[in-house]
């Protein structure tokens, strides 16, 4: 999959801008807050719906302006191009998507994972820094696009979490049901929601033991030997999972036994929601968590392990390559990594980077041709093309 043109009219700091992409390699450049990242996060917007920063849509409105619209072309491994356009409306505080000039009506299912990308940004280190639920956001995402299913069934699983804590809270508040009805229902979530919950994990172990094979070679690309890095799947309400069979029973039993204590606390005490994935590392014969005493360096590593891993798990899975958006990462790397990760750019598929620092270009002539180097400039919301002399 490539993306060989983009316009963007009042998005950021951007009033309209016109850019045709090199299908290999596009390297954007400018000094920090001109508007380098402002084009990643255009199509981030394209491609997941929302923002890889966080953003909401009425921030990536340039100022003064009523709304923003994006318009992207893909072309896929068959040489067929597919129109994509974005369009947010500040007064409605609405966003329309058209593909191929027909409005789409639901993004996660007409879109969504149709044409994969993987963001590598410094942001991303919330994943090995922050909290489970980052790091499920993280997996979550990644799986969804790969499988449509994954994703119906987590929407069913926040439905039904979100109808049995109604429930709980009722409890609390006055309850609106009899002692057997407000029994009985609460048991008919648990049932339902410990079959969700059953195949959620399992589908996420599934995923994960074909990720890790990825996430090992990633990571041993990146070290000078002598490490190792694991990833552990781990449950409220089982510790570390690795035996899928009768997890339906076993999360129907989990939720009975908290169920007195649910009540009381008015929400829902385990399930998928909670689980954690465990990042560790080993060194020197000692293994430890990544994140209580690894060093930034290895938090870095681990990152892009874990970046490297996602583009060769979805390119398997999706039979296409995913475009590569690296946002300013070679600052964060030391020499010795950003020698390793540039000298096998070249096997990945389409890449866009954004650096402060031009002379990283001089690092990619090494590795591609003339005529697979696109570079822009950025500056003050303008970004220019520059003919490459290689």
């Amino acid at each position: 999959m490539i993306l060989n043109r983009i316009v963007l009219r009042d998005f950021r700091n951007y009033a309209e801008q016109e850019l045709e992409f090199n299908p290999k390699f596009n390297f954007i450049y400018g000094n920090n807050g001109q508007g380098k990242t402002n084009i990643l996060e255009a199509v981030s917007l394209l491609t997941f719906g929302k923002s890889f920063l966080g953003s909401h849509e009425a921030d990536c409105v340039r100022l003064g302006c009523g709304g923003f619209r994006i318009e992207g072309r893909f072309v896929n491994d068959s040489g067929n191009s597919e129109q994509l356009a974005v369009a947010y409306d500040t007064e409605a505080r609405a966003k329309t998507v058209h593909r191929n000039k027909e409005k789409v009506s639901s993004f996660s299912s007409e879109i969504f994972g149709r044409y994969p990308v993987v963001f590598l940004s410094p942001a991303n280190l919330a994943v090995t820094y922050g909290t489970p639920s980052e790091r499920r956001k993280y997996f979550d995402i990644m799986i969804s696009q790969a499988s449509p299913v994954y994703l119906q069934r987590l929407k069913e699983l926040g439905r039904l979490l979100k109808q049995k804590n109604a429930l709980l809270r009722s409890g609390l508040q006055g309850r609106k049901y009899d002692d057997a009805g407000f029994s009985g229902m609460l048991s008919s979530f648990n049932e339902k929601l410990s079959s969700v919950s059953a195949d959620v994990v399992s589908r996420r172990l599934r995923f994960l033991s074909e990720y890790e094979k990825h996430f090992e070679r990633s990571f041993s690309f990146l070290i000078t030997g002598g490490q190792s890095a694991f990833i552990d799947y781990s449950s409220e309400a089982f510790g570390t999972v690795e035996d899928v069979s009768g997890l339906s029973d076993r999360f129907l039993m989990r939720f009975e036994e908290s169920r007195q204590e649910e009540i009381a606390r008015g929400i829902t005490l385990c399930g998928p929601q909670r689980d954690d994935y465990v990042f560790s590392m080993q060194k020197d014969g000692e293994k430890f968590l990544l994140r209580n005493f690894a060093s930034q360096g290895e938090h870095k590593t681990f990152l892009v392990a874990l970046k490297l891993a996602e583009y060769e798990y979805l390119k398997a899975e999706k039979s296409t390559a995913p475009v590569l958006l690296l946002d300013d990462i070679l600052s964060e790397l030391d020499h010795s990594r950003v020698a390793q990760i540039v000298s096998h750019l070249k096997d990945y598929g389409q890449i866009f980077l954004t650096t402060a620092d031009h002379t990283h270009i001089d690092k990619m002539k090494r590795f591609y041709g003339r005529d697979e180097i696109s570079s822009f400039n950025v500056t003050e919301g303008k970004a220019r093309f520059e003919a490459q002399a290689v």
